[in-house]
């Protein structure tokens, strides 16, 4: 059961405006790295838990400067918990296993803003603000079809985000975006039993609705993830992940202030997991920690997750 936890990740989200790209506020949806490794893996017949705590720490100039003031300094720090049950009937559909799936987070968000503004006359003035919440986040439902031939491992996952998170326009920290969205991502995953070596890919597309609160439409965002991971006999596995993001159309609306502000960022790290066996009963643990580079229009950090997972 080793790789229940890259399986019932599933659509690999956590809706509490996590800060990996741009659109509105340069949050997204999609969090990034989530599903790593096996992300391809459709577990068989079964329900499943998962619970993953997740930390994430950035700062970088988000706001572009004006002519009487600069670039805005934000720092982010989120920390939270995401419970995730899925269900994998023991039937077919197309030739494919179906599963179902729904994401119930709860975070904690902190964030701080500094800028400077010119004065008329005299010295600039420098300004800054700070904020934190805490409260329920997003939540999401997905639909997964996975399909296996020997070795090779593939599925397709639909992933609906409801604006069920904190969300006030005047406020700097949130745990939801208003503003519903899908995912539309497929994965694949070639696991050698022989030698263990794991190789997994995984593609998806995001298209956001319009936040109704500020009249703000944000861009699509194509994200990929990859994973280089090595299965030991004694249920030991390591190996190197990491993602990309791009966001592919322009953000608009009345509410847009910022012009297109597209946003991009890749990030590189470790995978290390283990199952624990303890009779019939099997526990997945797993952590990740990925370092963010090459970012434009978002914070630049670091992005950790440890997580357990088991048959009920």
């Amino acid at each position: 059961m080793r790789t229940a936890c890259g399986a019932i990740c599933l659509a690999g989200s956590l809706s509490m405006g996590e800060p990996a790209k741009a659109t509105e506020r340069g949050l997204s949806e999609y969090i990034l790295g989530l599903t790593l490794p096996m992300s391809g893996y459709t577990p068989p017949p079964g329900v499943y838990f998962l619970d993953t705590f997740v930390l994430y720490q950035g700062a970088g100039n988000l706001l572009p400067a004006t002519s009487s003031m600069s670039s805005t300094r934000v720092t982010q720090n989120f920390v939270a918990d995401l419970a995730i049950v899925g269900w994998f009937p023991d039937v077919k559909l197309f030739g494919a296993d179906p599963g179902f799936a729904v994401t119930v987070p709860f975070a904690g968000s902190r964030a701080t803003a500094n800028s400077t503004v010119a004065a008329p006359m005299g010295p600039a003035q420098r300004f800054s603000l700070a904020d934190e919440i805490a409260a329920i986040a997003d939540t999401e439902y997905s639909a997964i079809l996975g399909w296996h031939a020997g070795e090779h491992h593939w599925n397709v996952i639909l992933t609906g985000f409801a604006p069920t998170g904190n969300f006030e326009p005047n406020r700097l920290s949130l745990t939801g975006l208003n503003r519903p969205a899908l995912d539309l991502k497929g994965a694949y995953t070639y696991l050698d039993l022989q030698t263990g070596l794991e190789v997994t890919g995984a593609l998806g597309l995001t298209l956001n609705a319009l936040n109704t609160a500020t009249n703000y439409q944000s861009g699509a965002e194509l994200h990929f993830e990859w994973a280089l991971n090595q299965h030991f006999p004694f249920g030991l596995a390591a190996g190197v992940g990491g993602y990309f993001y791009q966001q592919v159309t322009n953000d608009h609306g009345s509410g847009d202030q910022f012009g297109a502000f597209r946003g991009r960022v890749a990030a590189v790290g470790p995978l290390l997991s283990y199952a624990l066996k303890a009779g019939a009963q099997e526990v997945d643990f797993s952590a990740r920690w990925f370092h963010e580079f090459d970012v434009q229009n978002r914070v630049a950090g670091d992005l950790i997750y440890a997580s357990f997972s088991f048959p009920l």
